[in-house]
């Protein structure tokens, strides 16, 4: 048997028990330091079951002392900080082993194990995306993030302090209305907005700060409530870095970027990170964006033992632009109308506009977002607990013109949306592990509250000049969400996760325009709901490299509050989503990792709130099924590949007498890339390639309409030696002439003798390059 005291060389005595936890860190730093990297676990990862546990794992190790295994953290809670910190071991840490495994004082080789769990094994679609893919990915703005998640796309709507248009599983999801997004937990998406419901701008996202993300589709999370129809995303922000820079950037257009971002060395307990970021640009368009935009990010994390911490986050975003506006394509030099269904202007005398022209250039916004979160999490021996709090005061005030003369052919028809609004919120989750002959049972519950306090109003305008109002309104928006999930894993090569979540929802609008004068028009009221909504998956991993997957779930977007509470044709408050989904993932090769998964989902009627019209627009049952396919190759930390495609139709369950496509849903994408950022000596060179590409889609019902589809490759390269970095980042590497995002709509220019329906567009930026040095600092 091994002496209970190891002698060392000086004649000092040191515990059995001391050296077996420095040996633990040697180990640990000298797999960190491995060329090829271990899969990043998500720290935060909202409706995550826990992951499958790895297969242990041995390693020599001459001289030290090991016991007990020490077991990664599974998938956080939303509410847990993002980085997680070090978790404490389900089984209670590290201990000394029963069998007095460890090594004479003759200091002879050990064996050392190691128990890691097994990340994104929730579903073939599920991916978890950590700080060193990212770091092989282009990113120049937030939403180049968002399409880490395979099949997500995210483009430019008007002007770049507008939020994204997103597209997802077959879903044209607007500003969000059917994809979930989280910063570290908080919710982003806005209820009841004043241009969208689900509105969800990601601009003030720092790219630099996130370490990564975590990507879900479907409906089958039980921690994810509003808005999680086609997905969600959760995007997760330091708390520590190794390294501070200081990054200038100038391309053409007028980009200027200037970005500081420090992380002090506060002491073994405290960890921070400070940033702030400037931008501007003017853009392509003949009426320059004028776009400024302004971030700060602070966070402090605290630990409070050696298994709990406390985070403070602050962030603060704000912008103003003006936006080109989507132009029709019967109004551009060379781009009419398929089959000429639209005269061109010369047909009345007057000039064509350019691709990147307006014809209405007081287009775009202002807007701020100031976010404070605090988020407490521990661990002991078989349970975690994690606690979050958020306060959110948000402001918009949006310049639109999507029909230019057809309702006021002499002031033009430009309207004026604002939201201002207070948000808060809280979560809390616990789960607790139990062991039960030779299943592993994982049990987690949850509760979630919000609380949304919302101004909003609606103007006619003329070039940012009130003309009338049109809709003033207050409205109070709660929301509780109650969750249990059980994670079984009965064998290790089957698991069954099964939930159910619990939620209500109550809107009170104060219409402050509503007409009093005569009955049976109500537009001010209360509303409440309340639904639940199962979900459950089963997992078969035959062999070590194979997971096979099926899911069943409900899940639900809800309406605008002001849409709810009318007399006559209200929408309803909660429309829930049916999916289902088989797959399959496999790694045939280190490093290797390809993924299949086919899905069908069913979004019930609804009547959905228009704040560009205000009013609501009726929409009948729909179902979406498609396929998605996917590889991913990673070697070491300095070579990254990936391929993803999906295949989706998207159809009205009954047709309406105008055919039963779904306007603008995406039928095919595609996405690809490479990233290499090798080491040599001093020099790290590095560079990436990634092309997106969307097939064409019906605009209308009828499919008489089309939205063209694009494909467009960025890249960039540069070259770091020791503490300094140049680089080179080009947008739209081939010039590619493309249509960012499109729609059918009527309008009327200020020539024609009425108004007309046809197709209107944002154009794509051109081949940009911009240039930017960095410096970094310890």
């Amino acid at each position: 048997m091994p002496r209970e005291t190891i002698t060392k060389r000086n004649g000092h005595r040191l515990s059995r028990h001391l050296l077996a936890t420095l040996s633990i860190s040697l180990t640990v730093a000298r797999l960190a330091r491995a060329e090829v990297e271990a899969p990043e676990v998500p720290a935060v990862a909202p409706g995550a079951a826990p992951s499958e546990r790895k297969e242990e794992t041995s390693q020599r190790a001459s001289g030290t002392v090991v016991a007990g295994g020490v077991e990664a953290p599974a998938d956080g809670s939303a509410g847990a900080p993002a980085g997680g910190g070090a978790q404490a071991p389900a089984d209670g840490g590290a201990q000394a082993p029963a069998d007095g495994a460890g090594t004479s004082a003759d200091g002879g080789a050990i064996e050392v194990t190691i128990q890691a769990e097994k990340p994104a094994s929730e579903a073939a679609s599920r991916v978890s995306i950590g700080h060193r893919e990212l770091e092989l990915r282009p990113r120049l703005r937030p939403g180049d993030i968002v399409e880490a998640v395979p099949g997500l796309f995210a483009v430019q709507h008007a002007g770049g302090g507008k939020a994204n248009q997103y597209f997802l599983r077959g879903f044209d999801a607007d500003h969000g209305t059917d994809v979930a997004f989280f910063v570290d937990g908080v919710p982003v998406n806005m209820v009841s907005h004043g241009h969208g419901h689900g509105f969800t701008d990601l601009y003030f996202v720092i790219p630099e700060l996130v370490t990564g993300l975590d990507g879900y589709k479907g409906p089958y999370y039980a921690s994810i409530g509003d808005f999680g129809t086609a997905g969600a995303v959760n995007f997760r922000f330091a708390e520590k870095l190794d390294e501070s820079h200081a990054q200038l950037s100038l391309g053409q257009y007028g980009i200027v970027r200037g970005l500081v971002v420090a992380s002090p060395d506060l002491g073994d307990a405290w960890r921070a990170v400070a940033a702030a970021e400037i931008y501007r640009n003017d853009g392509p368009f003949l009426s320059p964006e004028r776009l400024e935009r302004f971030n700060v990010y602070l966070r402090a994390t605290h630990d409070l033992s050696p298994t709990g911490k406390i985070q403070m986050t602050w962030m603060s975003y704000g912008s103003t632009w003006h936006g080109s506006g989507q132009i029709p394509a019967r109004a551009v030099c060379g781009e009419g109308e398929q089959g000429q269904l639209n005269p061109p202007p010369s047909a009345y005398g007057q000039p064509c506009i350019d691709h990147f022209g307006s014809v209405d250039p007081t287009e775009g916004g202002a807007t701020q977002r100031h976010m404070a979160s605090l988020a407490y999490s521990t661990t002991w021996r078989d349970a975690d607990l994690s606690a979050l709090a958020y306060l959110v005061r948000y402001r918009l005030t949006l310049y639109s013109n999507f029909t230019f003369f057809s309702e006021d052919p002499v002031h033009g028809d430009q309207i004026e949306q604002n939201d201002d609004r207070v948000v808060g919120g809280a979560e809390l989750r616990l789960r607790k592990q139990l062991e039960v002959r030779g299943a592993k049972l994982t049990t987690s519950l949850g509760a979630q509250i919000r609380a949304d306090a919302i101004d909003k109003s609606l103007h006619h305008d003329e070039a940012r000049e009130r003309l009338e109002e049109r809709g003033r309104a207050h409205v109070d928006e709660g929301q509780i969400g109650v969750f249990i999930e059980e994670d079984a894993r009965i064998r290790r090569w089957l698991r069954f996760v099964a939930g159910v979540r619990g939620q209500w929802i109550d809107v009170n609008v104060d219409d402050r325009r509503e007409d009093l004068g005569a009955t049976g028009n109500r537009s001010s009221g209360f509303r409440g709901q309340m639904q639940l909504f199962p979900k459950l998956t089963a997992i078969v991993s035959p062999v070590a490299a194979l997971d096979l997957f099926a899911h069943y779930g409900r899940g639900f977007h809800s309406n605008d509050a002001q849409g709810v509470v009318l007399r006559e044709g209200a929408a309803t408050l909660i429309t829930p989503a049916t999916g289902y989904e088989v797959g399959a993932r496999a790694t045939p090769l280190r490093g290797l990792t390809l993924s299949a998964a086919g899905f069908l989902l069913d979004l019930d009627s609804e009547l959905v709130w228009s704040g560009d019209a205000g009013a609501t627009e009726p929409s009948g049952q729909t179902r979406r099924y498609g396929l998605e396919i996917g590889g991913r190759y990673r070697l070491g930390s300095w070579l990254f590949a990936d391929v993803d495609a999906t295949f989706t139709r998207a159809r009205f369950r009954a047709n309406a007498g105008n055919g039963s496509a779904v306007a603008l849903a995406p039928t095919r994408t595609l996405t690809a890339g490479v990233g290499v950022r090798p080491t040599f000596g001093a020099f790290t060179p590095f560079a990436a390639l990634r092309v997106k590409s969307i097939g064409a889609r019906p605009a209308t019902e009828d499919a008489s309409l089309t939205a063209e589809g694009f494909t467009v490759v960025d890249a960039n390269a540069g070259l770091r030696w020791k503490d300094v970095e140049v680089a080179v980042d080009v947008q739209n590497l081939f010039d590619a002439t493309w249509r960012e995002v499109q729609f059918a709509s009527e309008s009327r220019l200020p020539y024609e003798p009425a108004a007309v329906t046809g197709i209107h567009y944002s154009p794509g930026w051109p081949f940009t390059a911009m240039g930017r040095a960095t410096l970094y600092w310890r």
